[in-house]
């Protein structure tokens, strides 16, 4: 898994986790359109102004974070294809599980997926984006607790990368895979406010990439994939993880991380 020796985090599908490459110095996972928890998405959108419907298999998918018990709390930023998707705040020692991405709406699912049909000639993502897409990055900044205050929920603005943009990395040589935002997990109210808790970061003290490709990507690259058991949870694979996602050991805390500005997380606070 990506660690740093003070934290570490896995990808899940179906509370799996994905088995990890190393190649060339890099860490890669397969992101398998085509697993028991894959299914059919139809997409209705207008390309060029005529309506396309199209159905394609995407795949959920969640983040386990765990912050080492040696490690003071510290504050997560979680960065998907190089759009930040959410923020966390663990204690030390503490786990994680990153559901999707946060809206003011409830959470939406995190979806591998095939990039979209661009809309028109001007459709394409931020150029400072195309190097991250296929990756998740998570950086770890240390802070302290400022106040607690009453603000409302946000959206996540997340623009899935389309087929063009795909092509500008790949240049045309493999099928490229993207992330795309799926459906309500859990709903809140729009516009809900809550209590947040507000805290000024310092500087950043880690960082970790996780890359993720198509099957016959990494098997171009090489790579030998390995037979996945899909009928075990990360709670019952100590043998293949390490006892720290053991049930015993593995305190795991839902999602509660609304979005807020860029100097301050702001964590719900769980009274709410």
């Amino acid at each position: 898994m990506p660690s740093d020796n003070n934290f570490a985090f896995r990808v899940l599908v179906g509370r799996v986790p994905l088995p990890e490459y190393e190649h060339s110095g890099q860490n890669y996972v397969e992101s398998n359109l085509w697993t028991p928890y894959s299914y059919q998405q139809e997409i209705s959108e207008m390309v060029n102004g005529e309506k396309e419907v199209q159905n394609f298999p995407v795949t959920p998918y969640e983040i386990l974070l765990r912050l080492g018990t040696h490690c003071e709390t510290s504050a997560f930023f979680i960065y998907v294809d190089g759009v930040l998707v959410t923020k966390a705040l663990l204690e030390k020692g503490e786990t994680r599980l990153i559901r999707g991405f946060t809206d003011r709406g409830g959470t939406k699912e995190f979806l591998f997926a095939l990039p979209r049909f661009a809309r028109n000639a001007e459709d394409r993502i931020d150029s400072s984006r195309k190097d991250d897409i296929g990756t998740i990055t998570i950086v770890r900044k240390k802070g302290h607790f400022v106040k607690e205050e009453y603000r409302p929920m946000s959206d996540t603005k997340f623009y899935q990368a389309n087929k063009k943009d795909a092509r500008v990395v790949t240049a045309g040589s493999y099928t490229m895979s993207t992330t795309k935002k799926g459906k309500y997990l859990n709903r809140t109210r729009p516009y809900e406010v809550r209590l947040k808790k507000m805290w000024k970061m310092d500087a950043e003290v880690g960082r970790l990439v996780l890359n993720y490709r198509m099957g016959h990507t990494l098997e171009d690259m090489g790579i030998t994939l390995k037979p996945i058991d899909w009928t075990k949870t990360h709670s019952q694979r100590t043998s293949s993880t390490g006892s720290e996602y053991s049930e015993e050991n593995l305190s795991v805390k839902e999602q509660e991380v609304p979005m807020g500005s860029s100097d301050c997380v702001e964590i719900a606070s769980s009274s709410t």
